[in-house]
C-alpha cells in the first residue's frame, strides 16, 4: 500500500484521555500512522504539556497546534448567535485560525483531509481535497434530549441547539465527501441519510482493559467526565435519587464517583457512602475495585466508551435503553437495563445478592466486546475509506 498523506483537523489535542472525542482520535491516529503519514491540526484552549505531546508525535509527520484565545471564544460564542450555526461550532471557530491551517494545509497538499466533529467543519469546508468528516454522534439528538430534560432559559438554549445543530448536520452531508458516525442509532437520528454516512464504531483497548483480580471496595462505580453534561446529569440522579433509596434498604452500600473535571459542589455529598475519587491516573483501578458499574444516562448520544471498558474489564453493569440503542448489547445476558429509580434500584440488590448472576453477566459481557468492539476493527474500516 502507498502511504498516502492525511490532514487531521481536530478540536482538541488528542491527549490525556480524559474525553471521548479524544480517546476515539487518538486511537484512530495511532491505527492510521501504521499505513499513512498524518499531519495533525489541533485547536487546544490550554497550551499542551510536552509528556501529552510526546505520546502523541510517534504517530505523526507533522504537529500543527493552535491556541484558542478565551476573548475570540466569547466574540465568536456570541456571534453564532445570530447566524445559522450551534453555539458549539462558534465557540471552536477562529478566523484567524482558519486563514492559518488553510495555508498550512495547502503547503501539504494532502490526499485526504479528515476532520472530527461539526467543531472542525468551517476549517475543513472549503478545503480543495477529498475530505471526510466524523460527526462521531448525533449531536442534534443530544441536544434535542437534553432540552426536554431542562427548563427554563437553559431548555431555550438547547431547542435552539438542537434545531441549528440538525440544520448544521445536513450542511456538513453536502460539504464533505464522505463522513463517518459512531453507531447505526446516530445515523438513523440525522435529518438526512445519504449513503455517504458511513459507521465507525468506537472500541476499546482489549489489551489494557483486561480484567484485573484485586479486592472489591465499593459496590457501584459510576465514570466519566463530568464536565459533559449528560455525565453530570447521571451523577445528579445517582446521587439525589438511586442513592438515598439504596441506603434505605442497604445502609452500607457504596457508590465511588471517577473521572475528570470533578465540581467542586459535589463535594457536600461525601459521605460513608459516596466517593469522589476523582481523575485516576490509571483508570482501571476504579474499575477493578467495584462490583458493578452503573451508567443512568438520559441523554447523550453515541457508544459510551465507559462501558466498553467496564465490560472489557469484566465489571456487571447495569445501563439505560438509550445506551444500549447504540450498544446493541443482549438485556439480561450482557448487560442490565434499567429506566427508572425504581428499577435500577431492585435491579442493583438483586445484582449484588446474586454473585453467580454477576459473573456470568461478566463473561458474557466480556465475550460481546471482545467479539464486536476491538479498535483494531473499526480503525481497519477507517483506513479503507481513506
Amino acid at each position: 500500500m502507498n502511504r498516502k498523506k492525511i490532514a487531521i483537523i481536530l478540536s482538541r489535542f488528542p491527549y490525556p484521555l480524559d474525553k471521548g472525542d479524544k480517546l476515539r482520535a487518538f486511537n484512530q491516529i495511532k491505527y492510521i500512522s501504521k499505513f499513512h503519514d498524518i499531519f495533525l491540526f489541533a485547536l487546544n484552549e490550554a497550551p499542551v504539556s510536552k509528556i501529552d505531546y510526546d505520546m502523541v508525535a510517534p504517530y505523526c509527520k507533522e504537529i500543527k497546534v493552535f491556541k484558542l484565545r478565551k476573548f475570540e471564544i466569547v466574540v465568536q460564542s456570541f456571534l453564532s448567535l445570530f447566524k445559522s450555526i450551534p453555539v458549539q461550532v462558534g465557540y471552536f471557530y477562529s478566523p484567524s485560525i482558519h486563514r492559518q491551517m488553510t495555508k498550512a494545509i495547502k503547503q501539504i497538499n494532502p490526499d485526504t483531509v479528515y476532520c472530527q466533529l461539526s467543531r472542525t467543519a468551517l476549517y475543513g469546508k472549503e478545503l480543495p481535497f477529498n475530505k471526510v468528516i466524523d460527526f462521531q454522534d448525533a449531536f442534534s439528538m443530544n441536544y434535542d434530549r437534553m432540552q426536554r430534560n431542562m427548563s427554563g432559559i437553559q431548555q431555550l438554549f438547547y431547542k435552539r441547539e438542537s434545531i441549528r445543530m440538525k440544520q448544521f448536520e445536513t450542511s456538513m452531508l453536502q460539504w464533505f465527501d464522505t463522513t463517518t458516525i459512531i453507531s447505526e442509532h446516530d445515523k438513523s437520528n440525522l435529518a438526512s441519510q445519504p449513503n455517504t454516512t458511513i459507521v465507525i464504531s468506537n472500541g476499546v483497548d482489549l489489551d489494557y482493559f483486561q480484567p484485573q483480580s484485586i479486592a472489591k471496595t465499593v459496590d457501584l462505580l459510576f465514570l466519566g467526565n463530568l464536565s459533559y453534561q449528560p455525565n453530570r446529569a447521571a451523577v445528579d440522579f445517582l446521587i439525589q435519587h438511586i442513592m438515598p433509596a439504596l441506603i434505605k434498604i442497604r445502609p452500607t452500600i457504596k457508590l465511588n464517583i471517577a473521572g475528570a473535571s470533578m465540581p467542586e459542589e459535589l463535594k457536600k455529598y461525601e459521605s460513608n457512602n459516596i466517593h469522589l475519587s476523582g481523575w485516576h491516573d490509571d483508570i482501571r483501578v476504579a474499575y477493578a475495585s467495584a462490583r458493578l458499574f452503573v451508567a443512568p444516562l438520559f441523554t447523550g448520544a453515541g457508544l459510551q466508551n465507559k462501558l466498553l471498558e467496564a465490560m472489557s474489564m469484566k465489571v456487571p453493569s447495569i445501563t439505560t435503553s438509550i445506551v444500549n440503542a447504540s450498544l446493541h448489547a443482549t438485556e439480561n445476558k450482557e448487560v442490565i437495563i434499567a429506566n427508572t429509580t425504581e428499577e435500577f434500584v431492585s435491579k442493583i440488590i438483586q445484582l449484588l445478592d446474586n454473585p453467580e448472576q454477576q459473573i456470568q453477566l461478566a463473561s458474557q459481557a466480556y465475550e460481546f466486546v471482545s467479539k464486536k468492539y476491538g479498535w483494531d476493527q473499526s480503525n481497519q474500516q477507517l483506513v479503507d475509506l481513506l
